[in-house]
């Protein structure tokens, strides 16, 4: 089951690229060349700093084997109920 990761601030895209990158053991400079940046992107956009082109991070997150979903937020019911169904 993979678990999706709500994306709601340029910290929480960054977070989550180094989380994956790390996850992977891939270096900034190494994921920059599987995606076509310059390693300093891949820097600030971990890093929160810059506001990167949509284009940018869709090259990233599949360097990175990532899907971007878009999805209204869940309500405390939705959230109630799937962790019933985990437990």
């Amino acid at each position: 089951m993979s678990r999706k990761e709500p994306i709601r601030s340029l910290n929480d895209l960054g977070a989550i690229i180094r989380r994956h990158r790390r996850r992977r053991k891939l270096t900034q400079a190494h994921l920059a060349s599987r995606a076509a940046v310059e390693v300093k992107q891949i820097s600030r956009i971990e890093n929160g700093v810059i506001e990167p082109k949509i284009t940018t991070v869709l090259s990233i997150l599949a360097a990175l084997d990532l899907e971007i979903f878009a999805s209204p937020p869940r309500t405390e019911e939705e959230e109630k109920s799937s962790m019933e169904d985990i437990f």
